[in-house]
């Protein structure tokens, strides 16, 4: 890329990328502006520090996860259970087609020893995907339990996320979906 071509956009993907590899704090702007094809000092022009990057980041991810995956859990033409399969696999998608882990599990872990603008940006995000699993389960469950039931989700989630990301082994993810799956007949 060069800076004629580069856009705000490529560069929250490529920074995207390497967050998700590398993780925030090991990677510098001076990586993310070569990755981009550009100097470290241009990135400058179209975020006013790292922290401001991370941010749009932090955003175009959950701006996707809220088309491709949190949406499903709302079509009104298939039953909860079909909408839940659909939704695990869109998340499937969402983690597998690249690699490193989940950004906002990432990042968020960093919340307690750095608490930071970030941590409102991943609340958000992992509220609206609660939001989202208690829709669904609520189809067969109480609200109080449709909420219990999606955090357990959600953590169960993150953590065979991690374990894939440590032994690059995609049963942990596979296992989880399956029990999630089966919470609804």
């Amino acid at each position: 890329m060069n800076k004629g071509h580069t856009s705000r956009e490529q560069i929250i993907w490529k920074a995207y990328q390497l967050f998700r590899e590398r993780g925030y704090y090991n990677t510098s702007m001076e990586t993310i502006g070569k990755a981009c094809g550009l100097l470290k000092g241009s990135i400058y022009h179209y975020f006013t520090s790292k922290e401001h990057l991370m941010e749009g980041v932090l955003g175009a991810v959950h701006d996707s996860f809220k088309r491709q995956v949190f949406s499903v859990a709302f079509s009104p033409s298939e039953s909860a259970k079909e909408r839940l399969e659909k939704m695990m696999e869109a998340t499937e998608q969402a983690y597998f087609q690249e690699q490193g882990g989940c950004i906002m599990g990432q990042t968020g872990g960093y919340a307690a020893i750095n608490p930071s603008a970030f941590t409102r940006i991943i609340q958000a995000f992992f509220t609206e995907w609660r939001e989202a699993f208690t829709h669904i389960f609520s189809a067969q469950y109480s609200f109080e339990q449709s909420k219990q039931l999606s955090w357990q989700a959600i953590q169960e989630i993150e953590g065979a996320i991690t374990l894939y990301c440590i032994f690059f082994d995609k049963t942990f993810f596979a296992a989880t979906r399956h029990r999630i799956e089966g919470l609804l007949v």
